[in-house]
């Protein structure tokens, strides 16, 4: 793991705990902090790429997916869909719009259950910023613990 992708990790981690913190506080804060971590979603997918390239082949090609892949998939759908949905609501507030359902609040509790799970699962892989030494760099080691199953043509 690279010093710049563990850093994108963290910066996510931060700017959410930070923001979710600062929310009662200061809406300035949250808002820009907020800003931040949707922003940071774009270099965190770029890193994963290869996962989700072959992820993608995978599905392409209707070849049939992991169990543990499929579970991986539908939570990393989820995520980019709550996060899309929190942003958007969240400058939708922002402007004033008023709405009768809170969905900025509503979609950010359920971003922040996911984001948490999605972080826990991935626990030992966030605190460990090199590869375990029975896992040698190679081409052919999987790029991230999200892939269980090796991705095509990678066996």
């Amino acid at each position: 793991m690279t010093p710049l992708r563990w850093a994108v990790d963290l910066v996510l981690i931060a700017a959410g705990v930070v923001s979710v913190l600062f929310e009662p506080t200061s809406i300035a804060i949250h808002s820009v902090v907020g800003l931040v971590f949707a922003g940071a979603v774009g270099p965190h997918l770029w890193n994963r790429r290869a996962w989700i390239r072959g992820t993608a082949r995978r599905l392409w090609q209707r070849r049939r997916l992991a169990r543990v892949l499929r579970w991986n998939l539908a939570q990393a759908v989820v995520l980019f869909i709550l996060v899309v949905a929190v942003t958007v609501s969240g400058l939708w507030d922002w402007l004033d719009v008023p709405t009768k359902i809170r969905w900025h609040a509503i979609s950010s509790v359920i971003l922040i259950a996911v984001a948490v799970w999605h972080a826990w699962t991935r626990r030992d892989w966030l605190l460990r910023r090199r590869p375990r030494a029975q896992r040698p760099e190679s081409p052919l080691a999987p790029e991230s613990p999200a892939s269980e199953s090796p991705a095509p043509g990678r066996r």
